[in-house]
């Protein structure tokens, strides 16, 4: 007499084979657009996949870049590809690929009328200037304001030298006062390109000449831009721009 009882574990792989053909025939009938959502509303047309959740947000891979022209953690450069860069190398924030190299998501202005300058390998933001300036390609590779409008004083910002951890000197020459004296002149500096009088600062003098500064209490190993400036009765204008790393 044969036995026609079915092994249990027989049944299982079957029922599984069913299952796994099942999901596949859904997947395969959804495959133009689909749908994340708690109201069981239908994807939009135009979209292959349309998420809506009214009190979530969607969340992408976060991982730590090498740089914007190496493809790690992933194995390969692929154009498209959207990530977060958590920060440790490459600055934080959102990336895509171009497939050659990961292209930074601008990142919001800080000031009014600053604005983002791609650099080639990342967004600088470049401060605004002052009334009848000029923006033209610094040494540095970088756009910087120059020239003054008419009743500014104009000047030009030394070479930085004697670099140390936590203290560099600069300087710079005031050519001409503009239509009324200057009453202070000095440097400033700041992490972020374009610094400001609001940004720290050396007092230094008045009127016209040249004159040194001793910039201090910065931090080792951090790149700072520094500008010279002047200001008079008609405002502050700046010199161009220098850049240095602290040791």
């Amino acid at each position: 007499m044969n036995n026609k009882t079915k092994n249990p574990l027989t049944r299982l792989c079957l029922l599984a084979q069913c299952i796994i053909a099942l999901v596949l025939i859904s997947i395969s009938g959804m495959s133009q657009n689909v749908a994340i959502n708690t109201t069981l509303d239908p994807a939009n047309p135009a979209a292959g996949l349309d998420i809506d959740f009214p009190a979530k947000g969607f969340l992408i891979p976060r991982m730590d870049l090498e740089s914007v022209n190496e493809a790690e953690p992933l194995a390969s450069h692929v154009a498209g590809m959207m990530v977060y860069c958590k920060g440790e190398e490459a600055p934080a924030g959102l990336y895509v690929n171009n497939g050659l190299k990961w292209v930074p998501a601008p990142r919001p202005g800080a000031a009014f009328g600053e604005m983002q300058y791609w650099s080639g390998t990342a967004w600088t933001a470049i401060a605004a200037g002052s009334p009848g300036q000029l923006l033209k390609i610094g040494a540095g590779g970088l756009p910087e304001w120059s020239g003054s409008a008419a009743g500014y004083a104009t000047l030009t910002t030394s070479a930085v030298t004697t670099i140390s951890t936590t203290t560099a000197t600069c300087g710079g020459n005031v050519l001409t006062e503009g239509t009324s004296a200057v009453t202070e002149y000095g440097v400033c500096w700041s992490t972020s390109p374009g610094p400001t009088v609001s940004d720290p600062k050396t007092s230094d003098g008045s009127g016209t000449g040249s004159f040194t500064s001793d910039l201090t209490e910065l931090t080792s190993g951090t790149q700072y831009y520094i500008r010279s400036y002047a200001t008079n009765g008609s405002g502050t204008s700046y010199g161009d721009q220098k850049m240095f790393k602290t040791n």
